[in-house]
């Protein structure tokens, strides 16, 4: 009995003292958020500052300030579902922890109750073998009786004349042994109650011990189901956060477009004013009609109008043409054989993986070699395709005409794309690439990063137009 409390009492301490760390872990996460909530907040702060000092300057438009705010709050959206999912699955982490560690502790009290009841049903089988106290009662009886004759009949006295002797004798000391006996009776039976007892008890503590036991399995089966389902909600918002970054990428090159044509149209209005300036200039010098100076004032109106015009006509022929690029692109995939046999040829492809260090470049050198004579390099189209991993890191991408393998020759190399920052891979195609000794090189720089090396996977095609 004491060994079975003291092992509850140390169970029960064990319990408290794991429930007090699991709300402590819990309540550890929850500070976190706090942290990636005020980040966010102060980010879109910035933002919308940035934003209106945009527009007090002119140069974007109240419309694409209603698409750029409401792409950032689905941007910072997504950032806290992750960040909760993150913490989501360490509280989930830490519960299946702390179940396997129940679970391990339940089987180990199980086995112990196990080994006790095996032990008090071997003493059981003891005590039932051994012969019983009216046994040992009888046996001492017939032996007495026996040791009483052979002595009255080794004296040569008759046995009738002992009788009354012996008889008290023998009643005394029967009298006695029964006091004994009965003693030992009552003990037994105490001890058999007490044993019957103990066995009960452990009997329950083992019931108790398999249904704590299935609890565990239950939690744990159900702390495993959730883990998973965290998992795949985690990857959806991943999923979710790269297609909003992707958009957010396009919008900002669109946004660069117009900002652009923007900045053109001032310049041709600033040139127009100056004209004007001139033109007024000239009529107060000369002493001019009005009529003249009317006319260069609707002049420059007229300007500015068709220059407004024109930025509008250029951003629906760009749209325009991405529409109808897509529409290209989809016939295209329809009819590549016709087109591929009419219009080009492929002179060779090459493809490759690469993991490049934390500082590192790494090139790749490629010739048109037997391709040189039967070509013209000027109509060679060189594609790439590529995809970068981890993809929350950024690589420079450089494309440069002729073969570069120092850094003397990357500095004085004639390049066609230059320290473009790409994240997660991308794709496209340049021509022009092998007008110098039919041959160009691909660079990938992860100069910018510390510690973290990344790993790139390209595709390279050489086209020839016919």
């Amino acid at each position: 009995m004491d060994s079975t409390s003291k092992e509850e009492s140390s169970s029960t301490n064990a319990e408290t003292t794991k429930a007090s760390g699991s709300q402590s872990n819990a309540q550890t996460p929850t500070s976190k958020p706090k942290s990636n909530v005020s980040k966010s907040g102060t980010t879109l702060d910035d933002a919308n500052e940035e934003l209106s000092q945009l527009i007090i300057s002119g140069k974007i438009k109240s419309d694409d300030v209603r698409c750029l705010k409401a792409s950032l709050k689905e941007h910072v959206s997504l950032k806290e579902k992750v960040e909760k999912l993150k913490s989501l699955l360490g509280r989930s982490a830490k519960a299946q922890r702390e179940a396997k560690v129940d679970s391990e502790t339940a089987q180990k009290r199980l086995g112990q109750a196990m080994k006790e009841i095996e032990r008090l049903n071997k003493k059981l089988d003891k005590l039932q073998t051994r012969p019983t106290h009216m046994d040992l009662l009888m046996d001492f009886e017939t032996n007495f009786d026996k040791a009483l004759l052979s002595v009255g009949q080794s004296g040569g006295q008759e046995t009738s004349d002992a009788e009354p002797t012996t008889q008290a004798m023998e009643s005394s000391d029967l009298d006695t042994m029964d006091d004994m006996l009965m003693q030992e009776l009552g003990e037994a039976k105490n001890r058999i109650e007490k044993l019957e007892t103990l066995n009960t008890a452990m009997m329950s503590r083992s019931s108790q011990l398999e249904e704590s036991a299935k609890v565990l399995q239950k939690e744990r089966d159900e702390a495993r189901n959730s883990s998973k389902r965290l998992q795949m909600e985690l990857r959806m918002a991943n999923l979710e956060a790269e297609q909003a970054n992707r958009a957010m990428i396009d919008k900002v090159a669109s946004l660069e477009e117009m900002q652009m044509e923007i900045d053109l149209v001032t310049k041709a209005n600033a040139k127009a004013n100056v004209r004007a300036a001139k033109g007024e200039e000239a009529a107060n010098s000369l002493k001019s009609d009005k009529n003249h100076i009317q006319q260069l004032e609707s002049q420059v109106q007229a300007l500015k109008e068709w220059a407004l015009a024109s930025a509008e006509a250029k951003q629906l022929m760009h749209e325009r043409c991405r529409i109808l690029e897509g529409k290209l692109k989809l016939q295209q995939g329809k009819n590549v054989g016709n087109e591929k046999s009419n219009a080009e040829k492929l002179l060779f492809t090459k493809t490759g993986s690469m993991v490049i260090g934390a500082g590192a470049n790494h090139p790749v050198h490629l010739s048109l070699g037997e391709h040189a004579t039967t070509v013209d390099s000027r109509f060679v189209i060189l594609r790439w395709k590529f995809d970068s991993s981890p993809s929350d890191m950024t690589v420079d991408f450089n494309i440069m005409k002729g073969t570069c393998t120092t850094s003397s020759e990357y500095a004085k190399a004639d390049y066609l794309i230059k320290g473009r920052m790409i994240q997660g891979g991308a794709g496209g195609e340049t021509e022009g690439a092998f007008n110098t000794d039919s041959a160009c090189t691909i660079l990938w720089s992860n100069a910018k990063s510390w510690i973290r090396p990344v790993t790139v996977k390209y595709s390279i095609g050489v086209v020839a137009l016919k």
